[in-house]
């Protein structure tokens, strides 16, 4: 499987890379078709490529990467360091193309021609002396120094100077304290040790699962660093507990949840390399990688990676830069002769049962039956809005239906306008449930209260808050619950605010059967994945999603979710039953 979805990525790589246009900044990039531009970090797929044509000895895919090559000295500084894009100046991506092209030569570098092999070793050489002497004074998150402990290992493999495996042995030493007493790693935000009143931190899982934990394994691989390996492997057994059956990741509550993707995190490298890496300790992280390849399978279309499930049937395209970052770590897995045995172990949510609390993010998982919940009152704020809070519901999840609510920032906006996508042809609104109030043109919402209390049960969870904007402006109080057994989900709650609403953001793809049994009842979809919504009181449709008979859906890129919008008064206590199928 995995040959056969790095051959349909490096096919479109192919089809959508520039040639003979006469203008050095574009020829040899890679045109994005969702984004209508070629992205700075172009040449990551150098690596893929080349490993295409090692592969089947496609000759077009060296010549690719080698046009590739010549086209990222649009991207260099004189310093040696690559910028993001040609209006960034940001340039802590530096190590993501090092890692490509250090990779690539340690893989492939007697194969390489050797005007090639010399001129990639010399620009690795240069990137790798930038980042020894500069990583610390670059900033960003921890997903930065910690990748470089790989980049520093490879540069020591590859060119043989000492400095280099010390500042790599440094690096990793300082990711292991990056892990608290639950497992997680932090350090996703400014700064990376910060600590909120909750006594939560900064912590992403998107980006630990796709980027950080898997250089840091990789680390661990090529230096034989043990002491790292068994912290790394702790920590990713953990992270493992939010990979869903179905090969998603949750991360609907995350610091950097902005750039979620029901697969992972937009312009990460994908946890399949480090995952895989971590296989040969605990088979349980081949599961991973097969169910995680799988999801990346069926949201490719037209040989590109689409940003989530349902992007194509809400008519966004999708962008480029999904594919080739994710096809360096499938990449890896055809380089390594990756083969899956019949029977693998089920995953930890596979088998889950009962509540979970991770003090560190203040969220709370609950696995019921068929059923997977997770709550939050995490209280980080990456950037305002920037992901869901307040004791609400960010994700729920059925084995029949998958995915059936997922929470998201709100509103949507472009935080890194390099690395997200605008969606077109369809306006967002917030996909987290939450008690809303809308007044004075200000939105007040459960789902932004960073001060809720979160109170955590058997299998339920309440809150009790007031209703905020995303600046943390208040309106009246509201309350919360959710009550999660085998064969229903339960939510209750209300708001003090006379004209408070429950806004319910159900998933459901374009073309999806919604039918109303009554006023307070509505069935989406048929047969057994079925989900039946039941309220004591009326559901109605948000009046710019028509009517029950005529409706839209909205579309928000995070998750990469449609859904159909219903809501309710919640000026007097509210109750919701979801049901699924015809038993539940």
């Amino acid at each position: 499987m995995h040959k056969a979805l790095l051959r349909r990525w490096c096919d479109a790589m192919l089809k959508y890379q520039l040639h003979d246009t006469g203008d050095i900044r574009l020829d040899g990039g890679l045109l994005c078709p969702a984004c209508m531009r070629v992205h700075g970090r172009s040449a990551d797929a150098i690596l893929p490529l080349v490993t295409q044509w090692q592969t089947d000895g496609d000759e077009r895919c060296l010549h690719a990467a080698e046009k590739l090559f010549a086209w990222s000295a649009n991207m260099r500084r004189p310093d040696g360091s690559m910028n993001n894009d040609t209006n960034s100046n940001w340039n802590g991506i530096t190590v993501f193309y090092a890692n490509a092209l250090g990779e690539t030569l340690l893989w492939y570098g007697d194969k390489l021609p050797a005007a090639d092999r010399d001129a990639w070793t010399a620009r690795f050489a240069e990137m790798a002396e930038y980042l020894c002497q500069n990583i610390e004074r670059i900033g960003g998150n921890v997903n930065y120094p910690i990748t470089c402990a790989y980049t520093m290992a490879l540069a020591a493999r590859l060119l043989g100077e000492e400095p280099f495996a010390a500042k790599a042995k440094q690096l990793a030493d300082f990711a292991v304290t990056h892990i608290t007493a639950d497992g997680l790693l932090y350090g996703e935000g400014h700064p990376m040790t910060a600590v909120t009143p909750k006594n939560c931190r900064p912590v992403d899982l998107g980006y630990n699962a796709e980027e950080s934990l898997p250089a840091l394994i990789l680390y661990a691989e090529l230096t034989g660093d043990e002491d790292v390996g068994r912290a790394v492997l702790r920590t990713a057994q953990e992270h493992l507990n939010f990979m869903l059956p179905d090969g998603g990741w949750d991360n609907s509550f995350g610091s950097r949840s902005y750039k979620w993707c029901w697969w992972g995190s937009r312009t990460s490298d994908g946890c399949l390399a480090g995952f895989a890496a971590l296989s040969r300790h605990d088979p349980v992280f081949a599961a991973a990688v097969q169910k995680n390849l799988e999801l990346l399978k069926q949201c490719t279309h037209d040989g590109l990676l689409y940003g989530g499930p349902m992007y194509r049937t809400a008519g966004e395209p999708a962008c480029i830069h999904h594919t080739f970052c994710h096809a360096k770590s499938v990449a890896a897995l055809v380089h390594d002769g990756c083969q899956f045995q019949a029977a693998l172990p089920r995953l930890p949510s596979e088998t889950a049962a009962g509540t979970r609390y991770y003090p560190t993010i203040d969220t709370v998982r609950i696995a019921q039956g068929n059923w997977r919940a997770t709550v939050t009152g995490y209280d980080y704020e990456y950037l305002p809005g920037g992901h869901p809070t307040g004791g609400m519901v960010s994700l729920l999840w059925h084995a029949a239906r998958g995915p059936v609510l997922a929470g998201s920032m709100d509103p949507y906006r472009q935080n890194e306008p390099n690395n997200m996508q605008m969606p077109r042809w369809q306006f967002d609104i917030c996909t987290t449930p939450r008690i809303e109030l809308r007044r004075d043109g200000k939105t007040y919402c459960s789902s932004n209260d960073l001060t809720a209390a979160l109170t955590v049960g058997k299998n339920e969870t309440s809150a009790g808050g007031r209703l905020r904007t995303a600046a943390q402006d208040a309106a009246g109080c509201y309350d919360f619950a959710v009550s999660v057994m085998p064969g229903k989900v339960t939510v209750t709650g209300h708001s003090e605010d006379a004209d408070a609403r429950f806004i319910l953001p159900i998933i459901s793809p374009e073309g999806e059967n919604v039918a109303w049994q009554d006023v307070n009842t509505v069935r989406i979809g048929s047969g057994p994945a079925a989900l039946t919504v039941q309220a004591d009181r009326p559901l109605t449709l948000p009046p710019e999603y028509g009517t029950p008979v005529r409706f839209r859906r909205l579309f928000n890129p995070v998750g990469g979710f449609q859904s159909v919008v219903l809501t309710l008064s919640a000026e007097h206590p509210f109750t919701v039953t979801l049901r699924i199928g015809d038993k539940e």
